[in-house]
């Protein structure tokens, strides 16, 4: 019986140890759960992924931050625009380039991305306001209610002033510097130009040519937490300003001694947070999952546990055989 009992654990720690390598070399575990998870991620009529595309269910705030101009007299004269933030009023609710890559439309419009999102990946989307498409890197590891997220950032060099940007320059060879974009070719010709907001991110230049820039990097950076499981949006924060290029006129007596520069009038925080409810739910398929995933671990874990009680068994077997008894240590013939 002892023996018995003693070569069982052995095959069974062997049986175990191989299952797991197995498993853990095929990722079978994994590869069924990445299969079910882009299979339910389609939008199918009648599906909830496509009911919550249909109808987000979390609600989206929009912020509104205006430029209060206090010195109208001394701008006329030549002096600093000096301006006053006001707000936030809250609700809830291409062939323009001069170079073909600038004109293609990468990406989504931001709402969702794909599942199994790895921090190495560079995604990108296509906000309408900017009229182009962009690119957001991952930045840091964050947790939005108990749950897993990798935190993407719009990088400085989106709207730097770089050879990259340059069919971004309107016209074409008139790049106005870091940090601000002429989107006047894809709004009727209307002299907008947009930046982040209090010209984060942009050339010195544009922020000390407004007395009243204060420049943040927790309140105007653009981010957005995703699941890397689902790629379902956590918590976002779009933040951007519209501005008008304001030059003098000589022709003009009353605009005469206004300086050329670039002019803040607003800017908006289009901000996501998912809710508690939403967020119980999705925590429930994140557990699911990670436990089916980790079953090849746990084979592992039993393997070793029954390999070291094997080895026990011998070297208990190998003890007792070395001690014996007094008659069986002693010699069968004497002399």
């Amino acid at each position: 019986m002892g023996r018995c009992c003693f070569y069982a654990v052995g095959t069974l720690s062997l049986l175990l140890l191989v299952t797991s390598v197995t498993l853990l070399v095929a990722r079978v575990f994994q590869k069924a759960v990445d299969q079910a998870i882009e299979k339910n991620i389609v939008l199918r009529n009648g599906s909830e992924t496509f009911d919550s595309w249909k109808k987000p269910p979390l609600p989206v705030y929009i912020q509104f931050y205006f430029f209060n101009v206090t010195n109208p007299e001394e701008i006329l004269s030549g002096e600093i625009p000096r301006v006053e933030e006001v707000g936030p009023y809250t609700y809830r609710s291409l062939d323009w380039w001069t170079a073909d890559t600038c004109n293609m439309i990468n990406g989504t419009d931001g709402d969702s991305f794909h599942p199994l999102i790895t921090k190495d990946e560079v995604l990108y989307v296509f906000p309408s306001d900017f009229c182009r498409s962009v690119y957001i890197t991952f930045s840091d590891f964050e947790r939005v209610q108990g749950l897993p997220a990798l935190r993407y950032k719009v990088p400085a060099e989106i709207l730097a002033n770089t050879s990259d940007n340059a069919g971004f320059c309107i016209p074409k060879g008139n790049c106005l510097g870091s940090g601000v974009l002429n989107v006047s070719v894809c709004k009727n010709g209307a002299p907008i130009i947009m930046s982040f907001p209090h010209f984060y991110q942009a050339d010195e230049k544009f922020v000390s040519a407004i007395d009243g820039m204060h420049p943040n990097k927790e309140y105007h950076e653009t981010f957005v937490d995703i699941n890397p499981l689902t790629g379902i949006i956590l918590r976002a924060a779009k933040r951007f300003q519209i501005n008008v290029y304001v030059r003098k006129l000589d022709d003009f007596i009353e605009t005469g001694n206004i300086r050329t520069l670039v002019f803040p009038v607003m800017y908006l925080n289009e901000s996501v947070l998912i809710d508690k409810e939403t967020a119980s739910r999705l925590k429930s398929v994140v557990n699911t999952t990670m436990v089916i995933t980790n079953i090849p671990y746990i084979i592992l874990a039993l393997g070793v546990f029954f390999g070291l009680i094997f080895t026990w068994l011998v070297c208990r077997g190998q003890g007792s055989m070395d001690e014996g008894t007094a008659d069986e240590r002693a010699p069968l013939i004497r002399t």
